[in-house]
Parts: structure tokens; sequence; C-alpha cells
């Protein structure tokens, strides 16, 4: 990016200090004092325990040309960069967000849903990258703070932004909708995650359609046909969007008739006849490429272009990645976050690779569900047992009740293990597992499973 440092001052209507500036350039935006780059703006944000402002002489020495800085901070000696003073560095960010996004003008998809939404945001940007020049949300920024970061590092010439949206209550998504102002939004499912805050899934229906409150007038939404929650809803919101409904029913506008798990893609044939492959684990996998496919069809992207981009998608690590162990066995790792449906799904997973003689899985918490999050566990035990898995190994207080649950279901105890150490599962793992072996590695990202991953590959 770059901005002028008088265009930054209007658009956030700040006021500088010292009063007089060159109009100098600004090429980047930086929150993170210790990755702050030469030419940059620094914003320093406030959280419960650290305080950005501290570290001003810290990014003037690194290069930083000028700073934001709340109004109600006293000024220290020795600040030879200008000073742009607002009410409140977090809603200033946001503010230069819109205008930037406004001033690049690309064509804006945002994606929410509780489970799929950074695969599905992965797909569609891969589809749209083979026609257009695309900017992505990286990595998890996609909150209040990750959100803004990302359009303001978009280029300059950027055609189209693909924005993932995600939140924890009310009102989340709406400020980002009226940042990020999308063409297109897609919302991918509804789920259980947020029960937590949100206490029911009709709650979590209600905020992810929040992102209509940015979404253009005549602009283009894709929802899911399969969640009824979400047909519900539609039917209280007097709208002008077009709504195209894509599900695995044939009630949806856009369906697959026909799919095809294979050891390293699923295949699928679309409602329309035309053929398609995507090199992911799970036919849940199935719905978030037929969304990537209906932004694709919507933005004018030809159908053999479409198709290449999901042959060779850039995915977000950790999420249904297959490798090979150490010892052979076959590794799926999806150990980035877990709810009860995303659970679901990767179990299922299991299910559909025959040719290993044997399939474990490795689980643990799932974390945000509240009141309910005894039941879930305990569900996703039965599921254990239902599938008949070779062994099951479970970590953390509530993934305790996953491994009883299953055991009280049908499972033999002999396969059922619980480990309160989390980095006793990976030599545990090498002694059960060999080259004829499928594991599967799921939990909520604070269990941090990613090191039993660590461990089963080096």
């Amino acid at each position: 990016m770059k901005l002028k440092l008088r265009e930054v001052i209007q658009a956030i209507s700040g006021t500088v200090v010292p009063a007089r500036v060159s109009d100098e350039s600004i090429y980047g935006i930086s929150t993170d004092s210790r990755k702050i780059g030469q030419g940059e703006l620094f914003i320093p944000l406030v959280g419960e325990q650290y305080d950005g402002h501290d570290y001003i002489i810290n990014v003037i020495q690194k290069g930083a040309v000028a700073s934001l800085w709340n109004r109600s901070k006293s000024i220290p000696e020795g600040i030879t960069i200008p000073l742009i003073l607002v009410e409140d560095t977090l809603k200033a960010l946001q503010e230069l967000a819109r205008y930037y996004r406004n001033k690049v003008n690309p064509k804006v998809v945002g994606v929410t849903g509780s489970n799929g939404k950074t695969t599905t945001k992965d797909l569609i940007a891969s589809v749209l990258s083979t026609h257009y020049r695309v900017h992505k949300t990286k990595g998890n920024y996609n909150n209040h703070i990750g959100v803004p970061l990302t359009l303001l590092n978009m280029p300059e010439d950027t055609e189209v932004a693909v924005i993932e949206m995600g939140m924890n209550n009310r009102g989340e998504i709406e400020i980002l909708t009226q940042i990020a102002y999308p063409d297109l939004a897609v919302i991918t499912n509804i789920g259980e995650s947020h029960l937590e805050f949100l206490k029911t899934r009709e709650n979590i229906a209600a905020a992810k359609l929040e992102i209509t409150k940015g979404l253009k007038e005549n602009g283009i939404l894709i929802l899911n046909g399969d969640e009824p929650l979400l047909r519900t809803a539609m039917e209280k919101l007097d709208s002008s969007y077009h709504v195209i409904w894509v599900g695995s029913e044939t009630g949806n506008d856009r369906f697959p008739i026909e799919i095809r798990q294979n050891l390293n893609d699923v295949q699928f044939r679309h409602s329309s006849g035309e053929e398609y492959s995507l090199p992911l684990l799970g036919v849940h996998n199935v719905i978030n490429g037929l969304m990537a496919i209906e932004v694709g069809i919507q933005l004018g992207v030809p159908l053999s272009k479409i198709k290449e981009g999901l042959k060779h998608p850039d995915l977000t690590s950790m999420r249904l990645e297959k490798t090979i162990t150490k010892n052979g066995s076959t590794l799926i790792n999806d150990a980035y976050n877990a709810s009860p449906t995303s659970m679901r799904a990767s179990l299922q997973i299991l299910t559909t690779f025959r040719q290993y003689q044997k399939r474990i899985a490795i689980l643990g918490d799932m974390f945000e569900l509240g009141e309910q999050a005894e039941y879930y566990h305990q569900e996703i035990g039965q599921l254990c047992a239902s599938l008949k898995l070779d062994l099951l190994v479970t970590t953390g207080q509530l993934g305790r009740l996953i491994a009883s649950s299953a055991i009280e279901h049908g499972m033999e105890k002999r396969h059922v293990y619980h480990f309160e150490n989390v980095d006793e599962i990976a030599p545990f793992i090498n002694q059960h597992s060999d080259p004829d072996s499928i594991i599967l590695v799921k939990a909520s990202r604070g269990m941090h499973l990613e090191r039993v991953v660590q461990q089963l590959l080096s």
C-alpha cells in the first residue's frame, strides 16, 4: 500500500502534532512494534495487558515515519515523527481500512460461517486468482483488528479481495462487513461454535447474517441451503440481495450430483453437469468447493480456469493436511480448530479409507460450547464407538468425556486411552501404528495438538 500522510490524517479526522508536516508517503501499516518497517505508520493499540503507546521510541528507531496517538495519552519527550491524535486508535485503524478499501475499490468477497470459512476463503481465492489479481486474508486475521490490517496490506492493483470474517459475539460481523463493504457474501454453515457466548444456534445464525449489513445493494449472497436456520432467518429479512442456495440437497440452486472420495482428492459432478476435482479430504469440502465455483461464475471466471483453480489451491495449514509420519503411517492433521460439526466430518473421513487396517483418532477438547460442552463431547464419543475405530486417544478435561462415552457405547476399553500430558501421546502412537494405519489429529487450537503432529513427523 501507499498513502500520503495528509491523506491518512484526513481519512481518520485526526489532528497532527507538530501542526506542520511534510507530505510524506506511508508504505505500510503495523500494530506490532517488533515488526514495524522503514517508512511505515505505527498504530498503537491498547489491550488488557499491553499498550502500544509504550513502544513509540522503539518504532521511531526502527524507521516508522508517523504514528497514531490516543488523545488521552501524554506525549513523551524525544518524539521526532508526526503523531496523529485520535480519540481511539482501534477505531481509527478501522476507519483508515475503510478509506483504503474504497480507494483501491476492488470487488470484495466476504466469507463467514461456523466451520469451513478458511478453506472456502482459500478455494475462492484460488479460483479467482486464475483470472484476477487477488488479495486474501492470511492466517487468522479475521477479527476487528485482522480485517482492517488485511485490507490495509492490500496491493494497490488488487482486483478482488477475499476477506474472512470471524466472530465471538453479536455485533462483531456487522463491524467487519461495514469496513470491508462486500459485493458478494458467503455463509458456509451454522454450527455449534460460540454457543458459550451466543447460547443458541439461532443466535449464531443471526450473528453470521450480520454480514448482510455491509453487503452492497443488489449484492450476491451465497448461503448453505442445507441449513434450515438460514432459510428461516432469510424469510424475515427484507433484502434486495440476489440469494443463491448451495448445498448437498437437490432443493438447492447448486448441488452435487455425484461424489467420489479418493485417497488424495474428491471428485464431483456439479448440478450443471460439469465435473470438478478438489485435492482435499472429506465430502463436506464439496460444499465449500461449490461455493467457490459459484463465486467464480458470478465474477465471470471461465469454467476451465475455475477447474484449474480448484485443483491447485493454496490452503491454510493444519486443516485436513495429509502427510506421512516417520514410521510410515498416514497422518491427517486437522489440529487448527474443532467444533462438533467439524469433528464429526473429520471422523467420517476415517471411514472412507478402507485400505488401512488400523484407524486411529487423537482427539482433544472443543472450546466455546458453554453449557452444552459435556453433551457434545459425549456425542463425539458415541460416534467414535459407532464408527468402530481401532484406537481412540484423547486428552484434556472434556476429551476424557469422549473416551468414557466411547466405552459406554460399546468401544472396548483396551482400544481407548486418555493422556493428561500431550507430550506422552506421540510415543504411544508410534508404538501402536505402522504404514497400514491412518491417524486423525483434531481438537480446538488451544489444546496445542500440533505438538503431537510435530513429534510424529520429526
